[in-house]
């Protein structure tokens, strides 16, 4: 390949001389900028690199390439150095949170875990022992158990207040917690919302934006000036530290940038779920999901069923296994029987079944198998995130994916301080020739 004489001759508004001899295997040592000639193999022709000279190959024009390259550079710098810890610290715990129910097994298996012996009581006689034991608090959800040995699990006062355990064979009320009492229970509440509520589930979704965008700026950047791409693929192990960092970063940041663009994109969709979901069926041209339907006035008359009855009433419309049950927590809203029908890859289920709270009448039948494309898609979204939808390979998989903002983070930080080192020792030579210039010129 044909070799091009470079002579750095300044410095270029929108060229990383660094970057550019670390690229292409360049020694040049970063202090002599004032004047440095460099061998690389880039092209046909001379490239002369200065203030006020543009830099031609055959006739066409780069310097508007490298500067829109110095724009994507900062743009991704600065995004990495603004939210890394963040991603770092939302990559670390969501690792954790893949294998949630495991962990709180493992930690709390006097809760979570029965003896199966004989029949299950009706969930109603569970209900009012939970009443009777925690007469202040008000039910929420109740986790309906997926295997013989797992107990209930009933949400009081909100998704993430009083986690309350019960029997189901015997109805007993086995203990109780706050989430954020429990290890794995307080990584929950950091990966979902930073331990900030509503605000932090905002952040967390201008984070995962912002990562977005660094999926993007990325690949941009990794590509090799000079085409070979085989390069921007491999590491020098045995390289000098700097390159070897660079190696590290540019190539791990290509191989996952797939995966954390998958991983940011679902984040966003859980974090502004309505949002995505209009686009999703804009973009499919798929209809919306019809809105919750309201319950009738307190004051009309008939007999609300005991929740059994619902729950049979459910199973005959809809067969698949009920997963969860929310009860009505205002006076127009629906009592909710959620199912997981085959083939849905969410591991609650996304179809539901609503009742009226005071007559028991059905009021709305969402069958996630039938439901337009949009809905289709969308539904996939969180399957995606916590890595279900291949089952336990790619949950292992999504623990190694939460560990990459971490290593791109430090490398990418490591890289930042070595450009600041190598500047200011520029900036320290330039101060040393112009303060010394005046001797020399009396001598």
């Amino acid at each position: 390949m044909p070799k091009t004489d470079v002579f750095c001759t300044g410095t270029c508004p929108g060229f990383d001389l660094q970057l550019f001899l670390v690229q292409n295997r360049i020694k040049c040592q970063p202090a002599r900028f004032q004047m440095q000639v460099a061998t690389a193999y880039m092209g046909d022709t001379k490239h002369h690199i200065s203030g006020h000279m543009a830099i031609k190959r055959t006739g066409y024009s780069k310097f508007p390439f490298m500067r829109t390259r110095r724009i994507v550079f900062n743009i991704h710098l600065y995004i990495g150095l603004a939210v890394g810890l963040f991603l770092v610290l939302i990559g670390l715990t969501g690792s954790m949170v893949v294998f949630r129910e495991e962990i709180e097994k493992l930690m709390h298996p006097e809760l979570l875990e029965t003896a199966v012996r004989g029949e299950r009581v009706p969930v109603q006689t569970v209900l009012n022992a939970v009443k009777r034991s925690y007469p202040e608090d008000k039910i929420v959800f109740i986790r309906m158990p997926r295997m013989p040995q797992e107990t209930y699990l009933l949400k009081m006062n909100s998704a993430h207040d009083l986690f309350v355990y019960a029997d189901p064979y015997s109805g007993e009320v086995l203990g109780a917690h706050r989430q954020e009492d429990t290890f794995i229970g307080w990584v929950a509440l950091v990966h979902t919302e930073l331990l900030m509520g509503e605000y932090g589930k905002t952040v967390l979704g201008v984070t995962a934006l912002l990562l977005i965008c660094m999926s993007i700026t990325g690949p941009f950047l990794w590509w090799p000036p000079n085409g070979k791409i085989s390069r921007g693929l491999k590491i020098d192990w045995r390289g000098p530290r700097k390159k070897l960092v660079f190696d590290m970063h540019r190539a791990f940041g290509i191989y996952s940038v797939l995966f954390l663009l998958i991983v940011a994109l679902t984040g966003v969709s859980l974090v502004f779920n309505k949002t995505v979901a209009e686009i999703t069926n804009f973009l499919t041209a798929s209809a919306p999901r019809p809105p919750p339907p309201p319950s009738s006035s307190p004051g009309e008359t008939g007999a609300m069923p005991s929740i059994d009855d619902l729950r049979h009433r459910a199973d005959r419309i809809l067969s698949g296994p009920t997963t969860w049950i929310t009860f009505p927590q205002t006076s127009e809203a629906s009592l909710v029987i959620r199912k997981k029908m085959p083939g849905e890859f969410n591991p609650n289920g996304k179809s539901f079944i609503y009742f009226d709270q005071y007559t028991g009448e059905v009021l709305l039948v969402e069958d996630a198998s039938s439901a337009p494309v949009g809905t289709r898609i969308y539904n996939t979204f969180y399957p995606l995130h916590i890595g279900t939808l291949g089952g336990l390979p790619t949950r292992i998989f999504q623990v190694i994916v939460g560990f990459l903002p971490l290593l791109l983070f430090v490398t990418g930080y490591v890289m930042w301080r070595n450009r600041r080192k190598a500047r200011a020792y520029k900036n320290t030579s330039k101060n040393w020739t112009r303060n010394t210039s005046p001797l020399r010129k009396e001598k």
